[in-house]
């Protein structure tokens, strides 16, 4: 008796180490799924400042403002992913924990709806600019064109997960009638696999296809001249800044440590 008690004893403690471990592990992938979206999206600013640098006079935002701006906001929105998946993906937690960390997530998808929004309307105005003034090149049109369909399909995983977070998404493991009740985006695998997995997997495969390198020169200083057409470079700017200071700049998307 005293040896099936001690069996009984080590296999709740190895059930308890496997339960913990698969938590952990739950929240960590949860985290790197909600990330790599932002990702994906913070390149395609980077992408649309240097379009607006190929084309200056046509852009409605200076194109060194376009990165610091849109980055700084997607940091904000990286931040608050991770807080709030990494507590409502954590089974063990308490409710008022995990519905806290769905309403950081739940911002932060909002935010970033937002944030598409005005990319998408900042885009449309270069773009109807370039087409008014007949300068259209396919070192323009074939990125803006990416562009606008990989926005697109963030868009359309943003509202999915937007969706997904309006319902029920506490977890109780220990508690059948409360998974039952759970939100059918969570409770259906076949949501994830077509709204989040295929859509940013043909998002990474457009960009590879279409990559912006193909088409916009490698040294932004290149631009197209107004009437000509023709491929100039500006001045290169001596940088005098530290080592420490430019990578600080480049860290924090050029809000901190700019040129004077």
């Amino acid at each position: 008796m005293a040896m099936l008690s001690l069996q009984l004893l080590q296999a709740d403690r190895t059930a308890l180490v496997v339960c913990s471990a698969f938590c952990s592990w739950l929240c960590v992938a949860g985290v790197f799924i909600f990330i790599c979206p932002p990702l994906l999206e913070l390149a395609n600013y980077h992408v649309l400042s240097r379009i607006f640098y190929y084309v200056p006079y046509f852009s409605p935002l200076p194109p060194d403002k376009v990165l610091s701006t849109f980055g700084a906001v997607m940091a904000l929105v990286e931040t608050l992913n991770s807080l709030g998946v990494s507590l409502s993906a954590n089974t063990s937690s308490s409710l008022t924990t995990q519905k806290t960390g769905s309403r950081l997530t739940l911002a932060a998808l909002v935010i970033q709806l937002i944030v598409i929004v005005i990319f998408v309307l900042l885009a449309t105005i270069f773009h109807q600019r370039c087409i008014k003034a007949n300068i259209y090149p396919k070192a323009v049109s074939t990125p803006l064109l990416t562009l606008y369909i990989s926005m697109s399909l963030i868009m359309i995983r943003c509202i999915y997960r937007l969706v997904e977070h309006l319902g029920n998404t506490a977890v109780r493991l220990d508690d059948s009638e409360s998974l039952m009740s759970l939100s059918p985006i969570l409770r259906y695998e076949w949501f994830f696999y077509v709204f989040e997995g295929t859509l940013m997997l043909i998002n990474s495969v457009l960009w590879n296809v279409w990559n912006p390198g193909r088409y916009l020169p490698r040294n932004y200083r290149i631009y197209l001249a107004h009437d000509t057409m023709i491929e100039l470079e500006g001045e290169d700017q001596l940088d005098h800044r530290s080592l420490l200071a430019r990578a600080g700049s480049a860290l924090t998307f050029g809000i901190l440590f700019r040129k004077n």
